[in-house]
């Protein structure tokens, strides 16, 4: 099949090191590859849009004239602080995929707020329109402040609504966003498929090479990791105070803290406020391939998200690929990836009473730790490489495509 891939605000593809969305992105054009089709991407950077036929090689794309009215109407909305509707930009992409992307099968879009280019291109050319759901845009943007008000927000919401509605499916990443999509944004249950995400590490990693598949120095330090970003909502700084009280109650263990982000600084601080900066150690961000060596050689890994609605992150199918024992934050059924002490430990959100608990339970049983950590490696082997992920997503679109003729 022939695709195109969108994604009008897309995560910088062109230089690493690539963040979770960017990575999302390229293993599923990798393995679509792999498998026989046919991808064209197109994707808005900085302030031009960008084509590419393997996303190594990439080709700037003019934006396109401004319309005629287009300068007096935005000067006009402006000064009468009329509500901001994206409607020229989302135009111009839809022109560009119009422009570049001929014989295509089907679009396929990561969903952006008010982004709906890529929904007017499949109503000009008939083409079915597949948006993937990686995360409430609005709850991103509250978590930031950032949040519009007033009628800007009616009118955001509105289009965003409209937006999935018309799509002829959506992709969700976990459960929680499929509930968010039903419950928040009014999108019929049916139209709705869940696939996890997958990781690189299945094929990085050996199993040999990994801490909780070999035998250990009880007098060793125990090395717990957290990778990701560094937002409000990834409790971080929640993962520090915890830690810290680990160390106070005569656990040695040393924190690996892998990523980057707003809250970076503040976590960086805080470990030295604590007087634990010699037991953490910040990485920054840094490629797959970087830090497996560091995931290979710990022995928990923490994914203790605080006010978010998801809590399947991308860094639980690196931790189960790694065969780390997993503490993660989960309420109602998530994160449906992992099985409560069976392939992780499941706790209530912003708990740091319970994460500590945790880690003290894992640090003081290194049998429950190994055990853990190796159920989990073995269900990521079977069902979390991007290749399954790939596989589901194409499967699901071939579905739905059929029961549309």
């Amino acid at each position: 099949m022939k695709i195109g891939y969108l994604a009008q605000l897309s995560p910088e593809l062109r230089t690493p090191p690539f963040d979770g969305p960017a990575n999302h992105i390229r293993h599923i054009v990798h393995e679509w590859q792999e498998m026989g089709h046919q991808i064209l991407f197109i994707g808005g950077m900085g302030n031009d849009y960008w084509i590419s036929k393997d996303l190594k090689e990439f080709s700037s794309i003019r934006n396109g004239q401004k319309k005629f009215l287009e300068r007096p109407i935005r000067k006009f909305q402006t000064l009468s602080r009329l509500p901001y509707v994206n409607y020229y930009e989302s135009q111009r992409f839809s022109d560009v995929i119009l422009e570049n992307l001929s014989g295509i099968d089907w679009l396929y879009e990561r969903t952006s707020w008010m982004s709906y280019g890529g929904l007017l291109a499949a109503k000009k050319r008939g083409l079915p329109l597949i948006l993937e759901f990686n995360g409430d845009p609005l709850l991103d943007l509250k978590s930031k402040g950032q949040i519009p008000g007033g009628l800007q927000l009616i009118i955001s919401k509105a289009l965003f609504r409209f937006t999935l509605g018309q799509a002829t499916h959506i992709i969700a990443s976990g459960q929680g966003w499929k509930k968010n999509l039903i419950e928040k944004w009014s999108v019929a249950q049916d139209k709705i498929s869940v696939v996890e995400n997958g990781t690189v590490l299945v094929n990085l990693l050996r199993r040999n090479e990994l801490a909780n598949f070999q035998n250990k120095n009880p007098q060793a330090e125990t090395r717990i990791v957290y990778l990701g970003s560094f937002f409000p909502w990834h409790g971080t700084k929640l993962a520090i105070n915890a830690f810290r009280e680990l160390l106070r109650s005569g656990i040695n263990a040393h924190l690996f803290m892998i990523g980057s982000g707003s809250d970076l600084q503040e976590t960086q601080t805080l470990a030295k406020q604590l007087g634990i900066e010699d037991r953490v150690t910040f990485t920054g961000s840094l490629s797959p391939e970087e830090y497996a060596e560091i995931l290979a050689t710990c022995e928990i890994g923490l994914s203790p998200y605080c006010g978010w609605s998801e809590f399947s992150g991308l860094k639980l199918f690196d931790y189960k690929a790694a065969g780390l024992a997993i503490i993660a934050s989960g309420q109602n059924g998530q994160p449906e990836t992992l099985v409560h002490n069976k392939t992780g430990l499941i706790i209530p959100p912003c708990d740091e009473k319970a994460l500590l608990d945790a880690l003290k339970l894992l640090a003081n049983d290194r049998k429950l730790t190994i055990s853990l950590g190796q159920q989990a490696r073995m269900e990521a082997e079977e069902m979390h490489t991007w290749r399954k992920t790939a596989e589901n997503i194409i499967s699901i679109i071939n579905q739905v495509i059929e029961q549309r003729k």
